[in-house]
């Protein structure tokens, strides 16, 4: 029914206009039915599946992050310990010739506040001057030998201020460890100069511990690179456990440091010789020996050489350092090898004495000889590898042990003294010391 809001007439329901005035109808709109059943728990139930799924994306964005974060704990304590490292005990070591070229570059580590350091001896082999970077970009000078194992190609070696003679102060040094401190599947962490690049820290493994003709090796997967050369190895500890020293190169990810336990003989050698000095000991005995050198010897020089048989006829020259009386002298030795069996000369330049006729054994890498003098007796036991001989001695008056110290020497040449020279020849040190 539609109703005529003008006259209030009663149409037809589908009427359109007022059949008595013309007026447009009002039609009664049908009332709204009520809502059905369950609709409004299937609102809520979207509402709570949207929620639900907004937490799941949640979880899934976050779960990786925490994964990641537990898988790298181990990872960032090493970051940490690399961090707190680098720039601090770590030397970056330019060695010169006497023209000034840089002939080597290597890296290295303090050991005492006041600038021990050391590195491989290859790394300033041949240099007369040298310099080590550290600790925010400052230079300091290497001017002395302090300790050197040429057999294990180690170095010790005193820092001091550039143009100064006062040793540098309150620096940061490494804690000195060995093998002892790491065991072989834990991390390790080696800081060098790998082509120049200053503080390069690179992460490995022990892999094995090696004994080889009485050095220890730490084999490690962390990479080692030319410039890596003298740098610690450190555990996880922060100890240095080993010198960076070399690699395979056919290998892969074969390379090795030398256990950081050999190193603490060194400390207390103190040789206190300047590395030009030490440098000239060790590539020239500065001496024909006095003519104990023969026709003979000359003449046989391919006999010698064959130091597969005859490993330490030749000339060696080094530097010797009396610990008792804190003194240090460049020295020599001529010697002849006969099958194992020593006899040769040695020469000691002031301030120390002890020139005289030389006898002794060789087994393997162990060497032994003994030095008479007019006044006492000598007895040197070392080791020998690669044309070098590195150990101790003992000075005995009338029987006694009365002084000790340290040496170490180079092969200068492999010419030695012919089978038909006579030890009374050697010359005294009266005779060196004019």
């Amino acid at each position: 029914m539609a109703f005529c809001i003008q006259c209030g007439a009663q149409n037809k329901t589908d009427g359109v206009f007022c059949i008595s005035c013309g007026q447009i109808l009002y039609h009664e709109q049908p009332s709204t039915p009520p809502p059905r059943a369950g609709t409004g728990r299937r609102k809520w139930l979207f509402i709570a599946c949207l929620l639900l799924g907004l937490a799941v994306v949640i979880v899934v964005l976050l779960l990786p992050k925490s994964e990641k974060v537990s898988q790298s704990a181990e990872a960032v304590k090493v970051s940490s310990l690399s961090t707190e490292l680098v720039g601090a005990p770590v030397l970056t070591i330019v060695a010169a010739n006497q023209r000034g070229t840089a002939v080597s570059q290597g890296s290295g580590f303090i050991i005492t506040s006041d600038g021990l350091a050391g590195s491989n001896y290859h790394v300033i082999k041949g240099a007369v001057r040298a310099v080590a970077q550290c600790c925010n970009g400052r230079v300091f000078e290497i001017r002395s030998i302090e300790g050197a194992d040429l057999e294990k190609d180690l170095v010790l070696f005193q820092l001091y201020e550039q143009g100064s003679t006062q040793k540098p102060q309150n620096l940061p040094h490494v804690t000195l460890g060995s093998s002892k401190d790491v065991t072989v599947g834990q991390k390790v962490i080696a800081i060098g100069s790998p082509q120049g690049l200053e503080n390069t820290v690179s992460d490995g493994i022990l892999s094995a511990v090696r004994d080889y003709k009485s050095i220890r090796y730490l084999q490690i997967t962390a990479p080692i690179s030319p410039g890596s050369s003298g740098g610690p190895v450190l555990n996880e500890s922060g100890k240095m456990v080993g010198v960076a020293t070399f690699q395979v190169e056919q290998g892969q990810n074969l390379n090795f440091a030398v256990d950081a336990e050999h190193l603490r003989p060194l400390i207390n050698q103190h040789f206190g010789v300047s590395l030009t000095a030490f440098q000239s000991a060790l590539g020239s005995t500065r001496r024909e020996t006095h003519g104990v050198v023969n026709s003979e010897s000359t003449q046989s020089a391919s006999r010698d050489e064959r130091s597969e048989v005859n490993p330490l006829t030749g000339q060696f020259g080094g530097i010797v350092h009396n610990q008792s009386a804190n003194l240090t002298a460049e020295f020599w030795i001529l010697v002849r090898d006969d099958e194992g069996l020593l006899s040769g000369c040695m020469g000691v330049k002031e301030p120390l004495f002890g020139s005289g006729a030389l006898s002794g054994a060789v087994q393997g890498s162990d060497v032994y000889f003994v030095v008479t003098s007019s006044a006492f007796e000598i007895q040197f036991t070392g080791t020998q590898k690669a044309g070098s001989v590195t150990g101790t001695y003992v000075v005995k008056r009338g029987g006694s042990p009365d002084q000790q110290g340290a040496f170490t020497l180079q092969k200068a040449s492999s010419k030695g003294p012919g089978s038909n020279f006579d030890t009374a020849n050697c010359p005294t040190d009266a005779e060196i010391h004019k």
